[in-house]
């Protein structure tokens, strides 16, 4: 079987050293195999594809690694030019076993290749796709969870068992939208290590677990709860007051967080007919908006307009962290009562989560303005683009929230159910009954 082996150092790690790989090519695949031996890039022979003469390594010389390189590649030589005299077929991932059976390396040597790669993918594809904040970090702790679950994972290793095992350590502490967002986020991961030639193990891309999952209710708030929260008295509290300001604002624009942070005094202007209009290129999705402000996101402009911040911005900065925290502290001054009730899945398993309303968060003043303006008769097309839904179908969960359009379809089933009964009830009079 034709093949080609290069021995050679891996990226630098943040520690400044690299590990010496000897990367193996057949039939259009290939592997790296780690050979246990970490060094500066000073001390390596490029062109030689060997330790400088001379250097010193952590104790060790220079021909005794040379050597040992020496011997990690005739062992492959071997491996490929023997194999008519074996009963197994040659593969690459059958000849990483036979590597690391031969040259015992450490667990921690062994899961060097998957978590070096799975870093390179985190960095290169971040840079080319321009991943959110949100999104790199989650990605950053998909692979802590997976080094969790097996420090010493192998892409050999990825059969249906050992996802189903990782499906099963996942569900412990999420439930089934999350996991399915972990699992789709690792194929992407296993899919760009193909991609660059990578084995993987066979049963992997057949694997594909049904999850089922709830559909959430939409969290919201009440006109009436909404007042409430606009009349408290907080001129003694200036950072609540300050975050109760904030959060009426994008319950009146449907400014998500981000772009509330953003917002400087030109993005507010008056218009001809004396109006205040906001114009702004979201954060998310680079999507223009351009709407009238309603009176009281008005009112609330007109709190700060005078007032002077870094950048020229509409409000005072405070940390996500703190805002939400405010937000908590500002449901319980409102004295918000009742809870939301969600449903979600764990595997197979529904459960019913309570959440006190008074647990706001900026995601729910959004939502305020949605529910709203779908109960004030406002059609789907016009609130996404005030709120920049590129997809209509993102607005279904707010269409089963739209309390006044369900109001009116019961009101109509009571009316004709009345009128049926009503003549049913009704005895018609004769002549002879007079």
């Amino acid at each position: 079987m034709r093949f080609r082996q290069h021995t050679k150092l891996s990226p630098v790690y943040p520690s400044g050293r690299c590990s010496v790989i000897i990367r193996v090519t057949s039939q259009g695949k290939r592997i790296e195999l780690y050979t246990g031996i970490t060094l500066k890039p000073s001390q390596w022979n490029d062109n030689k594809e060997r330790v400088k003469q001379g250097c010193n390594v952590d104790g060790l010389m220079y021909n005794i690694l040379n050597d040992k390189l020496e011997k990690m590649e005739k062992f492959i030589d071997d491996y490929f030019n023997g194999s008519a005299l074996r009963s197994t077929p040659t593969t690459l991932n059958d000849l990483r076993e036979r590597f690391k059976h031969r040259f015992t390396s450490t667990q921690a040597e062994q899961s060097d290749e998957f978590f070096f790669l799975f870093k390179q993918f985190r960095t290169e594809t971040a840079n080319t796709k321009g991943w959110s904040k949100s999104r790199a970090e989650m990605m950053e702790r998909l692979e802590n969870k997976v080094r969790t679950f097996k420090p010493d994972i192998k892409f050999s290793d990825l059969s249906t068992a050992t996802m189903d095992a990782f499906k099963e350590e996942l569900a412990k502490t999420m439930y089934n939208d999350a996991l399915d967002k972990h699992l789709s986020y690792f194929k992407q991961f296993v899919t760009w290590a193909q991609k660059k030639k990578y084995e993987i193990h066979e049963e992997y891309f057949l694997y594909n677990p049904v999850l089922p999952k709830a559909k959430k209710a939409v969290r919201y708030l009440e006109l009436s709860e909404l007042n409430t929260i606009y009349n408290l008295d907080l001129s003694s509290k200036e950072g609540l007051e300050r975050a109760r300001d904030i959060f009426i604002f994008q319950c009146y624009t449907a400014l998500r967080e981000s772009d509330v942070r953003q917002l400087k005094h030109e993005n507010i202007y008056l218009n001809a007919d004396g109006h205040y209009m906001i114009d702004l290129l979201t954060e998310k999705d680079d999507d223009r908006i351009r709407f009238r402000l309603p009176q009281r996101a008005v009112s609330i402009y007109l709190k700060y307009k005078d007032k002077v911040y870094e950048n020229d911005l509409v409000f005072p900065v405070i940390s996500q962290q703190k805002y939400n925290e405010h937000l908590k502290q500002l449901g319980k001054e409102a004295d918000l009562q009742g809870d939301w009730i969600d449903y979600e899945y764990r595997l197979n398993e529904k459960i019913t989560i309570k959440t006190p309303k008074h647990k706001l968060s900026s995601h729910t003043a959004r939502r305020t303005f949605i529910v709203t303006a779908m109960n004030e008769g406002v059609s789907l097309d016009i609130i996404a683009i005030i709120t920049s839904h590129a997809d209509i179908s993102a607005m279904k969960p707010y269409i089963r929230a739209n309390t006044r359009g369900t109001d009116k379809v019961i009101e109509a089933i009571d009316k004709t159910t009345s009128k049926k009964t009503t003549k049913k009830g009704t005895k018609k009079t004769t002549k002879k009954d007079k």
